[in-house]
């Protein structure tokens, strides 16, 4: 039976003894010439057995050396005195000292050793729960958040935090219990973390060899209200380590609790703040490659960039400056079909070299995050009407036919969605069966309506369908025969991405469909919910 903790004190077993004694003489000395001398004897050291099995040995100590006076005073002739006149007595009462005084002793080394058992015990299970928490975590802030919430379920704090001085600041990583438990370090517990990692020890925690915490106030805000809150204290900070890096402190909103691990919550404290450590570096770490990946991303981007676009740019460079150095020669006589074939050329070229800049520009503001949509209820065949007009000469000498009802509104941007529209039908246009016709369709899809632009042959080879959205992917059988910067469709997919809708393609040597899906417009919504 676990006794309250009001009653587990040395105090209150020194009183419990001195009443169980009391009581048990008062009840044995009407009737102590029946019972007999040997019995009482014999239940009074069971008292004080039972007194070690309690209290420990120090009150044991205490309770057998009463029991036995009583026992000489109140049943071992002559009565209420501590004289013995028979010898034998006295070795009895020897004896009875003696015995109660070792089973107290075995019994007390007894208890401690099983409440030793039922602490390590614990400790196992705590640390299993600490591992089947944290195994199989894959994101460090995860696994620091379900260690916090192991701290506070085993030691019970009021809160736990893992603070990280990563970057030069310290800044909360992950914390369970308390919501102030999440809060900001102050200047003095930074004062204390600092020290903490200086000492490579625990500092705060009101425990023997450690600095005791005091009651300190802080700021909860709740809501648009500010109000100050006492939690008492000793606050702990644990320092994280590996080896001879410091990663940061655990802190603790004490007092710290926990039943069995009360007096001594150090033995955990250091198996959860290695834990914490571990994954704190693993924070590091992850940053670390995510920075190393970023600038390994934008050196690969830089590359291709200059793979791609060098031969789209020196080309029609290459053009122009031929065409003006001809016009220039002052010592041929051109006729005016050459002088028109020279503009012309600068003008085509200048134009190529025009896309290849908007091209490269519009991916950088897509990436960068600079453009802002602005989504709005559009029609569909105004959206399809405004890209036909704008790539008439890219279609020239074709069929381009538009069918969409007037019904069919969409909620996009209507810049992006249109120059998304203008690059799919140029490059219909450029890679499809020269003569043959391109298809633009609006088409309802539940929620949705799907913007279609549909061209006649060739299509596009199975091994190059999952690829044709990348940055700078060309397939091969094209690359020789168009020019293109590789740019077009991955503008296509930001564009509509930014609008709130999905692009995908499907192809086959009969043609290939790329399909626009964007949210129904308002007004039709409005129109189709049941009143």
């Amino acid at each position: 039976m676990k006794l309250p903790s009001w009653l587990r004190s040395e105090s209150a077993g020194i009183v419990s003894s001195v009443a169980a004694a009391v009581v048990v003489t008062a009840a044995l000395a009407p009737i102590q010439h029946r019972v007999g001398l040997l019995n009482e004897g014999l239940i009074l050291l069971l008292l004080a057995l039972l007194v070690s099995a309690t209290w420990g040995w120090r009150v044991g100590l205490f309770a057998a050396v009463l029991n036995n006076l009583s026992l000489n005073f109140f049943f071992v002739p002559p009565l209420h005195t501590l004289t013995v006149q028979d010898p034998e007595n006295v070795i009895a009462l020897l004896i009875f000292l003696v015995v109660a005084m070792v089973g107290g002793m075995l019994l007390s080394s007894a208890r401690q050793a099983a409440a030793e058992s039922r602490r390590r015990q614990a400790e196992t299970q705590v640390l299993l729960n600490l591992s089947r928490a944290m195994i199989g975590r894959t994101h460090p802030e995860d696994a620091l958040a379900a260690l916090c919430g192991e701290v506070v379920a085993a030691l019970r704090p009021e809160g736990a935090a893992v603070l990280s001085a990563i970057g030069g600041g310290w800044r909360v990583l992950a914390s369970a219990g308390a919501p102030s438990a999440g809060r900001s370090p102050d200047t003095e517990e930074r004062a204390m973390a600092e020290q903490a990692l200086a000492t490579s020890a625990p500092v705060g925690l009101g425990r023997t060899g450690l600095a005791p915490g005091r009651p300190r106030r802080i700021a909860v805000r709740m809501g648009a209200q500010q109000r100050i809150r006492e939690i008492k204290r000793g606050l702990t900070l644990v320092p994280l380590r590996v080896g001879d890096r410091a990663f940061g402190v655990l802190r603790l909103d004490g007092p710290i609790t926990g039943t069995v691990f009360g007096n001594h919550p150090e033995q955990l404290l250091v198996p959860f703040a290695n834990e914490a450590a571990l994954a704190v570096q693993r924070v590091e770490l992850a940053a670390a490659a995510a920075h190393a990946d970023a600038l390994r991303e934008a050196d690969e981007m830089k590359t291709a960039l200059m793979t791609s676009i060098s031969h789209d740019l020196k080309t029609p460079l290459a053009g122009i400056k031929t065409s003006v150095s001809s016009l220039l020669d002052a010592s041929v006589q051109w006729s005016d079909e050459d002088v028109r074939a020279f503009l012309e050329t600068i003008d085509s070229q200048a134009d190529r070299l025009n896309g290849v800049i908007s091209d490269i520009l519009d991916l950088n503001r897509i990436e960068s995050g600079v453009v802002a949509p602005v989504c709005r209820t559009l029609a569909a065949r105004d959206l399809l009407e405004e890209a036909r007009t704008r790539t008439a000469t890219s279609w020239a000498g074709r069929e381009l036919t538009i069918e969409a009802a007037d019904s069919a509104l969409v909620e996009a941007d209507e810049s992006l969605i249109t120059q998304a529209l203008v690059n799919l039908i140029e490059n219909a246009a450029k890679y499809s069966t020269p003569g043959r016709s391109i298809h633009l369709r609006a088409a309802p899809a539940g929620d949705r309506v799907e913007l279609i632009v549909a061209d006649e042959g060739p299509g596009i080879a199975r091994q190059d369908l999952p690829h044709v959205f990348e940055r700078f992917y060309r397939a091969a059988e094209y690359s020789r025969r168009v020019k293109g910067s590789g740019l077009g469709l991955a503008i296509v997919k930001g564009f509509v991405t930014l609008s709130g809708g999905t692009v995908r393609v499907e192809s086959s040597p009969e043609g290939t469909r790329f399909i626009i899906s964007l949210p129904v417009g308002a007004a039709a919504r409005a129109s189709t919910t049941p009143q």
